[in-house]
């Protein structure tokens, strides 16, 4: 899969996780269990795209949060972009 694709595919998964009326901690478990499926499928992508995408990806997010009225909404993002600024091709940093 191709940068652009996997930028579009995560980042629309994110919002519907972000959107969906759950407690925040189930939300927060899902997105790890989907940051670990993008690791896995960015895994094919060079280091320069890989680290592009993660960095659009966090951007658009800390974007849309910074405009979230729902705490539930900017929680769920804000730790996606956290997660995503820190990822390397290798995977998370420590």
């Amino acid at each position: 899969m191709q940068g652009s694709e996997l930028y579009r595919k995560y980042r629309q998964r994110i919002e519907v996780l972000a959107d969906e009326a759950c407690p925040t901690q189930l939300s927060l478990t899902s997105l790890r269990g989907l940051l670990r499926e993008f690791e896995r499928e960015a895994a094919s992508l060079t280091p320069g795209v890989f680290h592009f995408v993660c960095d659009e990806i966090a951007n658009q997010l800390e974007h849309e949060a910074l405009h979230a009225t729902s705490r539930h909404r900017r929680d769920i993002l804000l730790a996606a972009v956290k997660a995503f600024d820190g990822m390397s091709i290798d995977g998370p940093q420590p």
